[in-house]
């Protein structure tokens, strides 16, 4: 069993959910998140679909990101058999971050589940970032 296949958009004239960051337009630009790990970029998630609180995301390697893909890959392999919750926690010990393309605070608390070029997607911002989130709102409202 691997990750749901690529969602199924709405039709021309129907009105669908918009993602962050997607523009209204078809086919503009979708969501992207560049994976850091520390302060050095790794990989890029482009969002190809959504089912809350998950996101399935196309992977776009980068330099390094061979040394997360086998801790990354172990977690798929766990949720798939049943193997306990360790190998998920092991990719908190990564200190996986997302930057996402439509600004905002960086994203610290990241689980990502790897599953060959596709991976589910799951964060939430902190008290600090939620404050930033804010702040980073009020001001790109203001211009």
């Amino acid at each position: 069993m691997g990750i749901t296949p690529e969602p199924e958009r709405p039709a021309e004239g129907e009105s669908g959910v918009v993602l962050a960051g997607e523009a209204t337009m078809s086919g503009q630009s979708q969501t992207v998140f560049v994976l850091l790990r520390g302060r050095r970029p790794v990989a890029e998630l482009e969002v190809d679909g959504e089912d809350f609180p998950r996101l399935y995301c196309q992977v776009r390697p980068l330099p390094g990101f061979e040394e997360v893909r086998s801790v990354l890959e172990k977690a798929w392999e766990s949720m798939e058999g049943d193997r306990g919750i360790s190998p998920i926690l092991r990719t908190r010990l990564l200190r996986l971050r997302l930057r996402p393309n439509y600004g905002g605070p960086l994203i610290t608390r990241v689980t990502l589940i790897l599953d060959g070029e596709r991976a589910v997607l799951r964060y939430s911002y902190g008290r600090l970032a939620r404050w930033r989130l804010r702040r980073w709102a009020r001001r790109a409202g203001s211009r």
